[in-house]
């Protein structure tokens, strides 16, 4: 399957980080977030119903990202996938987290991981 609902550049403040002076300070975050899905039924009915609302996935991310605390960017990418699933059991998804400016010898522009899951059947 090919077809895939995405919203990318999700960017948010929060005090994630591996050290306790990383989470005294908040930072800048960006989360992108690829949920694949057969849309055949979407294209056809025009109904939000038959497809996956990018706001509601959106939300998610920023709640997740501001009311938790994660010292790794792995954890913060885990829990998004983890809550995103369990709104909509059946997409594969792909979430990407990046920590912009991450204090880190020779300034990098940004760090980051990417977590997938695999589709789950639907109950």
């Amino acid at each position: 399957m090919t077809d895939s609902v995405y919203v990318t550049g999700i960017e948010f403040e929060a005090s994630h980080g591996y050290t306790s002076a990383e989470r005294k300070l908040t930072r800048r975050f960006r989360c992108s977030i690829e949920l694949t899905i057969d849309l055949a039924a979407a294209s056809r009915t025009d109904r939000i119903q038959d497809s996956i609302d990018y706001r509601v996935v959106s939300g998610i991310a920023v709640e997740i990202g501001t009311t938790r605390t994660f010292k790794l960017l792995e954890a913060l990418a885990g829990a998004i996938a983890d809550a995103i699933h369990d709104k909509y059991p059946a997409p594969g998804l792909i979430v990407t987290v990046e920590k912009l400016a991450p204090p880190c010898p020779g300034a990098p522009a940004l760090s980051g991981v990417r977590v997938h899951r695999a589709a789950r059947a639907r109950d």
